[in-house]
């Protein structure tokens, strides 16, 4: 049954959402303009090596499958014209386009490229979150353009690990034969619209436009800038001063851009869903068997840390309302196992009630029944998500306001990750489902102990929930699975979930017009081709 574009479309809402003003002029400032400049939040590493970056995504490198612009669909945009599963999803194969090539001269794409490039992403020094998922029991090349995956179990969605937010991009098995590892970090080639120049560490990374590429189209723009900016204030004078023209925010920084007659460009697709989560629920002996010094541990004081939050509140400030509230920050309506019933459910067991929650912690013992009652909450940035930062402010007043002890903790991502990986994240941290990820997918990545190190709540029975689910390929059984996972983790209060967005980014449109991008990666990024300048 091969597939190429067969993803549902889901809901579309992008385009450009918001022009302060008509910018006369616009197309003599537009031409003079060679050099679209991007500022953005650092990465988790500097690499040019996939697999050691943690999964940013950056212009030039394509993966096997590609994604529509506007809706998301997984399409043939990507290396591989078209792929298919066997009946028991025991078997993914891929066709490779045959007129791909890779840049600076590197020769064509072939199936050793492939071969090449998953043991690299599956070798020692991965440190990619989703490996385990990515890894096959075998692969092999059937000709010089077919690869085929091979697997002990089912993989009714290994589609997903090689597109936008996956997990394996594809390198020249030529350049490395040539010049190691060496050659990738120097000057990598890759096969996507625009090729790689120059990488000036702890500032950003420089890309220009490939002559006459494989798939034919030119970007509007000759080069492309990405430059790592973390502070949001810097990031708007740059934007205002024309030193960058697209530029993420935090939306209480939105008034101040529009007002100067910038714009907001929105990806065409819900693009994450954001809340906090209770790191640290490790599972020691049995169902549900916590840490007893950590206050979450408590089932009360999940509840009460739920019931202290105004989301309605929170989704203004931190988005200025362009938000929708959700249950679950793992649940969406596009996946297997949508429970409509517990947003039904959501105020009666996750309302704004700050009385109540004074008095779930009262019955809970707390501060003096837990060994470590203060609540430590991370503050850090996250490229994609400049209100993390803001977020964490919130809850920390919202928890105060209840009588719980708090302390904001600044920490990287890669910081969080080691101390998920020791399983000692005993903190609250704000967090994403970005893109919005297929449910299965989801629960192995956030709720089970071979997954994340950012990660949720373990229990034997999510545990078994998940395993049943990843070897289960019946449609209305899965929905069964899956639905009574959401429910139980609902009723456990497993998370704190808040809303579900779409990435925006702000734009001088004097310079950009617009750009198509379904937010589809793990910053949202993609389609840097599309981006459309001034005329």
């Amino acid at each position: 049954m091969t597939q190429t574009a067969q993803r549902p479309s889901g809901r579309r809402c992008g385009g450009i959402v918001a022009l302060a003003l008509t910018v006369v002029g616009a197309a003599s400032a537009a031409a003079a303009v060679e050099r679209v400049v991007i500022a953005w939040d650092p990465p988790s590493a500097e690499s040019n090596l996939f697999w050691d970056r943690v999964a940013d995504r950056y212009p030039g490198m394509q993966s096997l499958v590609g994604q529509d612009p506007i809706t998301g669909a997984y399409d043939a945009s990507g290396l591989a014209r078209a792929w298919e599963a066997s009946d028991d999803f025991r078997e993914w194969t891929f066709h490779l386009h045959e007129n791909a090539e890779f840049h600076f001269g590197w020769g064509p794409v072939t199936a050793a490229d492939v071969l090449h490039s998953y043991a690299l992403h599956t070798g020692p020094d991965s440190r990619l979150t989703n490996l385990r998922l990515l890894q096959a029991r075998e692969v092999e090349a059937l000709d010089d353009h077919t690869v085929v995956f091979r697997f002990d179990e089912p993989r009714t969605d290994y589609a997903f690990y090689h597109a936008a937010r996956g997990s394996m991009e594809i390198y020249s098995k030529a350049q490395y034969d040539a010049e190691g590892l060496e050659g990738y970090q120097r000057r990598p080639a890759g096969t996507g619209p625009y090729q790689f120049v120059e990488r000036r560490v702890g500032q950003g990374l420089l890309f220009e436009r490939v002559p006459d590429h494989w798939q034919g189209g030119v970007p509007d723009f000759a080069e492309l800038e990405l430059r790592w900016v973390a502070e949001p204030a810097t990031k708007l004078a740059m934007l205002l001063t024309g030193e960058a023209h697209i530029v993420d925010l935090p939306r209480e920084l939105h008034a101040q851009a529009l007002a100067a007659g910038m714009a907001i460009v929105a990806s065409t697709q819900p693009g994450m869903m954001t809340g906090a989560i209770f790191n640290g629920l490790y599972q020691r002996t049995g169902d549900e068997a916590f840490d007893p010094d950590v206050p979450w541990t408590d089932i009360r004081v999940r509840e009460a840390m739920n019931r202290a939050l105004d989301r309605a509140t929170m989704i203004d400030i931190l988005y200025e309302g362009r938000a929708e509230l959700v249950p679950s920050w793992l649940m969406d309506p596009r996946h297997e196992g949508y429970v409509p019933e517990l947003a039904e459910r959501f105020d009666a067991l996750y309302g704004y009630d700050p009385a109540r929650a004074k008095e779930l912690l009262a019955e809970a013992g707390y501060p003096e029944a837990f060994g470590r009652p203060v609540i430590p909450i991370v503050a850090s940035t996250l490229a994609g998500n400049p209100e993390f930062g803001a977020m964490a402010e919130l809850l920390q007043v919202y928890f105060e306001e209840i009588g719980l002890q708090t302390e904001i903790r600044e920490m990287d991502w890669p910081t969080l990750g080691a101390l998920g990986r020791a399983r000692e994240a005993h903190v609250i941290s704000p967090i994403r489902n970005m893109p919005i990820r297929s449910t299965e997918i989801g629960f192995a990545t956030f709720l089970t102990t071979q997954g994340s190190p950012y990660g949720g709540y373990e229990s034997d029975r999510m545990q078994a929930l998940a395993e049943r689910l990843s070897v289960t390929i019946d449609p209305a059984e899965r929905h069964d699975i899956a639905a009574e996972a959401f429910t139980y983790l609902f009723e456990n209060y497993a998370d704190m979930p808040l809303a579900a967005t779409n990435l925006e980014v702000m734009v001088n449109p004097e310079v950009v017009a617009d750009w198509s991008f379904p937010a589809a990666t793990s910053t949202g990024q993609s389609h840097w081709h599309l981006i459309r300048a001034a005329r």
